[in-house]
């Protein structure tokens, strides 16, 4: 029996026996099981062996769906539940914040952003780089690149361990265009980080006929669809890091494919 008043939970062993159960303890777990099937399982927390409790509507909530999709807003929270006929089991609760939310997507006042040209898919890719994160990911990666799509924003983004590596993932990624899209990109727009200036990279440029545009220095807005992304991604990424139940900063790679995947 379950009851949720009682001040110190109960397990007989002596009855549980006499019902025909069995018992099975390796380490800081024990399961009860019956024949073959597991009834239920106790950690022990340093003291005691508790079995932990899980309600079966412990996921349908709104708060839960928020962090499941990366920290969204809860403006594009309230549009995706909109393709939903049950959304109202998600409705987002009266002064909803979230704490993560808060401490992670702090900004200044934006500039005010150019007029966007009718372009068609990949006659321009926004790109940057971001990085090096203080402790290396799991792929021992220390740097992501972001490649956007000016027409779609269709975003992509590849790992490496050092800047040097950027050239040949332009590379790849233009490969990659030509022969799943059939289309070679038009232009690039880059900062002027020594990672995209390069011998290399504007002689690859030069043979595919790419056209290769600077934003001017000190001047990140005008790159800004793909500082956009990286805002996104940054926010997203610390949002997930700092909610999740062990924090765990070389996860971070993990964190931004996410992001990335949740935004496309």
């Amino acid at each position: 029996m379950h009851v949720p008043g009682l001040a110190h939970p109960l397990i007989s062993w002596r009855k549980l026996r006499e019902k025909g159960y069995t018992e099975f303890g390796e380490g800081d777990y024990i399961s009860i099981n019956k024949v073959t099937k597991v009834v239920f399982e106790a950690v022990f927390d340093g003291n005691l062996f508790k079995i932990p409790e899980t309600l079966h509507l412990a996921h349908i909530t709104y708060d839960f769906s928020h962090q499941a999709l990366g920290h969204l807003a809860p403006s594009t929270m309230d549009k995706s539940l909109q393709l939903y006929s049950d959304a109202n089991i998600l409705a987002r609760p009266t002064n909803y914040i979230c704490p993560s939310c808060v401490e992670s997507k702090m900004t200044r006042f934006p500039r005010t952003s150019p007029s966007k040209k009718d372009r068609k898919k990949l006659d321009l890719v926004h790109s940057d780089l971001s990085g090096p994160f203080p402790v290396p990911s799991y792929g021992n990666s220390l740097y992501f690149i972001t490649l956007i799509d000016d027409a779609t924003r269709v975003a992509w983004v590849q790992f490496t361990k050092q800047k040097s590596e950027t050239t040949k993932i332009v590379k790849d990624f233009v490969a990659e265009m030509e022969l799943q899209h059939h289309k070679t990109p038009a232009a690039f727009r880059t900062d002027n980080g020594g990672e995209y200036v390069t011998k290399e990279l504007k002689g690859f440029f030069a043979s595919k006929g790419i056209i290769h545009e600077f934003s001017p220095l000190y001047s990140p807005e005008s790159n800004g669809v793909a500082e956009r992304l990286n805002r996104t991604i940054g926010e997203s990424l610390r949002a997930m890091l700092e909610s999740a139940p062990t924090y765990d900063k070389k996860l971070w790679a993990e964190a931004v494919l996410t992001s990335v995947y949740i935004k496309n």
